[in-house]
């Protein structure tokens, strides 16, 4: 990955918005905010899917539900494009029939998004059925980052406020330079402080293995920091023992982060595992927005940084 890509990533040019309208407030702020904060070109995308054939047990038939016209959704999206405009940010909006999965990665190729921002709930029955995820779609196949504004994440602050805290959780895995990179270069754009996280999960170690684990994490934390970057602020390593989500989330709570960074599941498997992993917890249960990365082989390559080669006890996130 060329650094100029990580360069567009953390200062976006163009922001794409995928809005399941019409209960997307809190999706539409935080996007308002993060356009504002890059002075970035929005596109509010709204992928119309087809009519599901939906059967429940407890129905004797199947039946359709139909999808919302396009005439609708596009009067919907008028009025939200109109409540950027407001805010002096250029905002375009797109219809399209088919799947969000399908349809979304095609944009992003095709229009050179920079980011994606989209919101996650906690659906079930004949709403999930219909709906699936369309976050958890995303990230499984987008490779540029997901910025996901889950069902607990607070309104946005007011505009203008800029973003002072970010939050890299690390499992110290060889893609997590990529992830490093983001995280320091959106820091440094920002005048940011930078927290790098990574959390041991430490059963059966003795105490002396645990305290070589430790000081191994915190070497490898501070080798992922690049060297051209310049912070204003000295990042802040930590390392912490417990069960991953729940330390991420406690860390980002007590230190008022204002954006928390992960990387996604990149396995063929991801959809099916996302429910139980970590970046699926922390997203649903995160007070702030939650910008998730897919490490692959293919944009690593050129951003990788070299790191202590210690084995430490390490879980994926």
């Amino acid at each position: 990955m060329a650094k100029n890509a990580i360069a567009r990533w953390s200062n976006p040019e163009v922001i794409l918005v995928a809005t399941t309208l019409p209960e997307d407030h809190t999706l539409m702020l935080h996007a308002m905010v993060q356009a504002k904060l890059s002075k970035a070109t929005v596109l509010l995308v709204h992928v119309i899917p087809p009519s599901y054939l939906i059967t429940e047990d407890n129905c004797s038939a199947p039946f359709v539900v139909p999808s919302p016209t396009a005439r609708v959704i596009r009067e919907k999206l008028d009025e939200a494009v109109k409540e950027f405009q407001k805010e002096g940010i250029l905002c375009e909006p797109i219809v399209f029939n088919g799947l969000p999965e399908e349809e979304i990665p095609l944009l992003v190729k095709s229009r050179s998004v920079d980011r994606v921002i989209v919101a996650t709930r906690n659906i079930s029955g004949v709403a999930r059925l219909i709906e699936g995820s369309v976050a958890e779609k995303l990230i499984e196949v987008l490779e540029v980052p997901v910025c996901v504004i889950g069902r607990r994440t607070h309104a946005a602050a007011t505009f203008g406020t800029p973003l002072e805290r970010v939050l890299l959780a690390t499992s110290l895995h060889s893609t997590s330079s990529l992830l490093a990179s983001f995280a320091s270069a959106l820091a440094e754009v920002n005048h940011a402080h930078l927290t790098l996280l990574h959390v041991l999960i430490s059963e059966s170690m003795s105490e002396q293995q645990f305290e070589m684990t430790q000081l191994a994490a915190r070497r490898r934390l501070s080798a992922l920091v690049p060297n051209e970057v310049r912070h204003r602020f000295q990042p802040l390593l930590l390392v912490r023992e417990g069960d991953p989500a729940t330390i991420i989330l406690e860390e980002a709570g007590s230190l008022s982060q204002d954006i928390v960074i992960l990387g996604s599941p990149h396995s063929s498997t991801a959809s099916r595992l996302f429910s139980s992993s970590v970046v699926h917890r922390v997203v649903l249960e995160s007070h702030c927005p939650v910008i998730t990365i897919k490490s692959t082989p293919a944009n690593t390559t050129e951003v990788v940084h070299k790191v202590t080669n210690i084995e430490a006890m390490s879980t994926h996130y």
